[in-house]
């Protein structure tokens, strides 16, 4: 990942929208939130960097505003609802399996499960009954 480039996440959206050239009049509403979302979330750092500088000249704790942690999530969700984020790259494969030859059966036969290759209820017209 690169260095965060200079500038306002309202600014890189801006950008962003310029480039995408699917975006339509029926995306107005979506684009409207997203910019009201990126305008929130770039006044935020404006607070903290406030909060930051007073504790600076007073030698105390930042006294920054109970962290939101929802608007970048969902500013994501506007960004991928507008497709104008890249398809996430192909994934890094996961750390090599160190489950034991059983549990990988195990892991196995859920998988199957899961298929529905396998069933794990007898078929019952194959069930020999009592006499």
């Amino acid at each position: 990942m690169t260095a965060r480039p200079e500038g306002s996440l309202s600014e890189a959206l801006e950008g962003s929208i310029a480039a995408a050239t699917h975006l339509t009049t029926r995306d107005a509403a979506a684009v409207a939130a997203a910019r009201a979302l990126a305008a929130k979330i770039d006044a935020w750092d404006v607070i903290v960097r406030w909060a930051q500088d007073d504790a600076a000249q007073t030698g105390a704790r930042p006294r920054i505003p109970a962290h939101d942690n929802i608007s970048l999530g969902s500013f994501l969700k506007y960004l991928e609802a507008l497709q104008i984020v890249p398809p996430a790259e192909h994934r890094k494969p996961g750390p090599a399996s160190t489950a034991s030859d059983s549990q990988r059966q195990i892991n196995e036969m859920r998988q199957q499960i899961a298929r529905g290759a396998l069933t794990l209820v007898p078929d019952a017209s194959q069930e020999q009954r009592p006499r």
